[in-house]
């Protein structure tokens, strides 16, 4: 029996990978974590609120754009901020630019 669970034990690490990386939902990370291509609706908490669109993942960026509620945009990846919540790199009207997940329905997050 216990020769049994060792052989078990050697077969199951023999298949498992040497390293991993972290991807969305497995703690913070700087990087993309996802290179999603998909869309997602912005969705407020008020039927004629907006989604202000940032040069970068956080708050403390500047607004390029202002998205009303309700418009689809195109996901294009997503990285943790400094905040530690999930931001969106999204494309809205040709325009690029990031948008926190909190604002967005329809997404993977």
């Amino acid at each position: 029996m216990f020769s049994k669970l060792i052989i078990g034990a050697l077969i199951l690490t023999s298949t498992l990978p040497a390293s991993a990386s972290k991807g969305p939902g497995m703690g913070r990370t700087t990087s993309f974590a996802s290179r999603i291509q998909g869309s997602a609706t912005v969705c407020t908490n008020r039927d004629t609120g907006s989604l202000f669109l940032r040069t970068g993942p956080g708050q403390n960026y500047e607004q390029i754009r202002e998205i009303p509620n309700g418009e689809e945009v195109s996901l294009k990846g997503g990285e943790y901020a400094q905040d530690s919540k999930w931001w969106w790199h999204v494309s809205y009207k040709g325009k690029l630019g990031w948008a926190p997940a909190s604002f967005l329905c329809g997404d993977s997050r």
